[in-house]
Formats: C-alpha cells, sequence, structure tokens
C-alpha cells in the first residue's frame, strides 16, 4: 500500500520535531525557541507518528521515590515527566526536594 506524500506543512513539522531531537531539547523548548505553536507541534507530532514517519510514544510508569535531606546548598535541576495519560509535566530550576517530592505525589 503506497502512502500518500507529505504537504510541504508536514515536511515542516517533521523537520522541526527532527532538529529538537538532534538539539536534544524538549518540544516546548524549541516550540519557545522557534516561536511556533506548541498545541500546533503536538497536534503535528501525532499526526506524524499515526503516519508511521515518527516512533511512538511509550509510556512508562513512575516510580515511587523517597528523598533524603540534602545539605545546602539545595542543587536545582530540570525535569521532564510523561504521565501515562499523555501529559507531560516540565520543570525547570527547581530543587531536587521538591522536584522529587512533587513527583511522588503524582
Amino acid at each position: 500500500m503506497q502512502t500518500k506524500p507529505l504537504t510541504k506543512i508536514q515536511q515542516g513539522w517533521l523537520n522541526h520535531i527532527h532538529q529538537a531531537t538532534q538539539q536534544k531539547i524538549s518540544m516546548s523548548a524549541y516550540a519557545k525557541q522557534n516561536k511556533l505553536a506548541l498545541k500546533a507541534f503536538y497536534n503535528a507530532r501525532s499526526m506524524l507518528i499515526k503516519k508511521g514517519l515518527l516512533p511512538p510514544i511509550i509510556h512508562t510508569p513512575l516510580m515511587p521515590v523517597t528523598v533524603s535531606n540534602l545539605p545546602s546548598p539545595k542543587p536545582t535541576s530540570s525535569c521532564r515527566i510523561t504521565l501515562c495519560n499523555g501529559v507531560i509535566v516540565e520543570l525547570a530550576g527547581i530543587d531536587v526536594t521538591s522536584l522529587l517530592n512533587s513527583a511522588s505525589q503524582l
């Protein structure tokens, strides 16, 4: 079965997704950098996955964590959490203790 060729717009979104992957940054960070509508970016990714041009998104379950007291100063971290329902939570510049406490409550 022959698939329908991509439109110029679809090819453009595919190029953006590949660039974000090469730069190793999240889609939201890439969209913000390039002044792209994030919802349109995610919709385009979903359509390209359905067409078989991108690998499907594999959701992994969250694991419970135990947080111990950390010495001061508190280290900061960035994190991207993908929930089972497809919701993506991105945090930047948050101290690790708060990050892990928040993640354990999801």
